[in-house]
């Protein structure tokens, strides 16, 4: 029963809800709006439609998602991309002088197809890094809250962030400039 009457109230620790100090909404599994993910999907649900269409989330618009969708590959390839510019007031990075931007991807503009890094079902950070091994996505409905990836430099520092919807594969990218 005590449980009961705090989940009513909000936070699993009997606050009100809101964000935590990441800007992640506190709701179980991280869902911002309809399903608040308390109860575990029934075991027949269908499995999500592939996306069409990609968008980023991430720290740097407050969590919210993205009203541009991910542009399709420069170069050709069958992958999606966005660019990430470190901001100054960043979260810090774990080196000196550098910060840390985190982002998940939505697909179609939905959390019901959040598409996060795979791995066990608790919070953690990915870091990508250019040239550096890609990382393995997942997107299963009412998972991935707090499983991010992050991209780290210093500020202004710039990433080309790729994924693709066949292998769901996410890679970071320095991106090419001509100077």
């Amino acid at each position: 029963r005590r449980s009961r009457s705090r989940r009513r109230r909000g936070g699993r620790d009997g606050t009100a809800g809101g964000d935590d100090a990441k800007g992640h909404g506190r709701r179980r599994g991280g869902d911002r709006g309809g399903d608040r993910g308390d109860r575990a999907a029934p075991a027949s649900a269908a499995p999500l439609a592939k996306p069409t269409r990609h968008n980023i989330v991430g720290a740097a618009t407050k969590w919210e998602i993205s009203k541009a969708a991910m542009a399709t590959d420069p170069a050709g390839r069958a992958m999606v991309h966005h660019r990430i510019t470190v901001r100054s007031d960043a979260p810090k990075g774990g080196a000196p002088d550098t910060k840390k931007e985190d982002f998940q991807i939505v697909g179609d503009g939905s959390w019901d197809k959040r598409i996060y890094p795979a791995g066990p079902d608790r919070e953690e950070t990915v870091l990508l890094k250019p040239g550096g091994p890609g990382s393995r996505a997942a997107m299963d409905r009412g998972k991935g809250h707090g499983r991010n990836w992050a991209v780290e430099g210093k500020t202004g520092a710039v990433f080309d962030i790729f994924l693709d919807p066949e292998t769901m594969m996410v890679t970071c990218e320095t991106p090419f400039s001509e100077s």
